[in-house]
């Protein structure tokens, strides 16, 4: 959900060379759980890895770009995955006081897995890889009118996973200049990406308008599901609880949820009060939140992660009356179609995105309604976990895989031409 840690199964073929862009998993080293975007680049690098074609990898370091052959990308997979230590930090790495020593420690051990370096991308780069081969950029670093152009005047295809447009959609949950700066990434893919997906039908009707209604290369493709086999589905307490999952940013609207269970104290005992666990890493642009976090991080039953391990999350999840995903906006909302691989209950904002995926399998509950959600919440912890599962299995939606996934994409790739 919010990490790796899951192995993804991937058998489908890759019928094209191909150059995977790692910069954001590199500049992810050291910094905790992966997100949901780190966990798609990684399944794109599994699969890559997994398949026969031609393989080269591409990360922008501080010093400048890095072109990797498939032994130095299955290297850097193994050092990434914990199967392998990193190395030492190189002197470049030692005198650059800005990088973090986990990432220095990646770029010393790519610099030293190069085949080539590159102050650019400039067109004799196609000299180094077999013709035909498409540029993956699925973490969108490096989403710029440089490297995309410049590949485009290599002849080298850019493919750009696109996975959501709420940088313009919802300007107000970003960071300062976060917008512009996105709104920049889409000129560049409009003028130079070949082929772009999207995680679903929703956001690709949203791409297409983003896009000024661009159609030419355009496909979606439903993103995998990973959940363990062997989740021990038991409760952890004696009393109901309930998880939410994902950044601790405005967008994800945790501030409903801890006014919910401040309200809850006024309307049940102590003995029936449910818990209630965030799991996720704190963002941006949230200082009511987070002060409000600050306040209640003694609250009996409001228990905050920021760094919890797959290993303790996945039982956690399992065990709970409810998975709670009161988003405004989502591009794709994994842990909902996660929690519901569980047949663990979802009670969630009306998207698009969540009927195009859940149909009915969530309780839709508005955002901005405050008492339907805590009614809704004590009407889940009042019903028996069993009763509950039971219910959820008669309605479980399609639970996508990344072979399915996969397929799509290498028949999008092949027919963009």
């Amino acid at each position: 959900m919010h990490g790796a840690g899951t192995k993804t199964a991937i058998t489908t073929a890759r019928d094209f060379p191909a150059i995977i862009d790692i910069t954001r998993l590199t500049s992810r080293v050291g910094r905790g759980p992966y997100t949901g975007v780190d966990r798609v680049e990684l399944a794109y690098l599994e699969w890559c890895l997994a398949t026969d074609p031609d393989l080269f990898g591409l990360a922008k370091l501080s010093d400048g770009f890095v072109l990797l052959d498939r032994g130095g990308l299955s290297a850097f997979h193994q050092k990434l995955t914990g199967q392998v230590v990193w190395g030492k930090r190189d002197l470049r790495a030692v005198v650059g006081l800005k990088t973090p020593a986990p990432r220095g420690a990646a770029e010393s051990d790519l610099r030293r897995l190069a085949l080539r370096k590159f102050s650019d991308i400039p067109a004799a780069f196609r000299n180094f890889v077999p013709k035909g081969c498409r540029y993956l950029n699925i973490g969108h670093s490096n989403l710029s009118e440089r490297v995309l152009a410049g590949f485009a005047r290599a002849d080298i295809a850019p493919v750009v996973f696109l996975h959501d447009v709420i940088p313009v959609e919802f300007p107000q949950f970003q960071r300062a200049g976060t917008a512009e700066a996105f709104s920049k990434k889409l000129v560049a893919m409009k003028e130079h990406a070949h082929c772009i997906i999207t995680n679903s039908q929703d956001s690709l009707a949203k791409a297409r308008a983003a896009l000024d209604g661009r159609d030419r290369g355009m496909h979606f493709a439903h993103l995998g599901i990973d959940v363990p086999d062997n989740i021990m589905d038991v409760s952890r307490l004696n009393r109901p609880y309930f998880v939410t999952l994902g950044t601790i940013e405005p967008r994800k609207n945790h501030a409903l949820l801890l006014d919910v269970w401040q309200e809850l104290e006024d309307h049940l005992s102590e003995e029936i009060m449910p818990d209630l666990y965030i799991i996720g890493q704190r963002g941006w642009e949230n200082v009511d939140v987070i002060t409000k976090l600050e306040v209640l991080k003694d609250h009996p039953r409001i228990h905050e992660h920021n760094t919890m391990s797959d290993a303790d999350m996945w039982p956690l999840v399992a065990g709970s009356h409810g998975l709670l995903f009161p988003s405004h906006a989502e591009g794709f909302g994994l842990p909902s179609l996660e929690a519901a691989a569980l047949n663990v209950p979802v009670v969630c904002g009306d998207l698009a995105i969540h009927r195009e995926l859940l149909g009915d399998y969530p309780v839709y509950a508005n955002v901005n309604d405050r008492y339907l959600w805590q009614k809704t919440i004590i009407e889940q912890a009042e019903k028996r976990l069993e009763d509950l599962r039971d219910a959820c299995a008669k309605n479980t939606p399609h639970i996508p895989t990344w072979d399915e996934h996969f397929v799509r994409v290498n028949g999008a790739v092949m027919g963009s031409t």
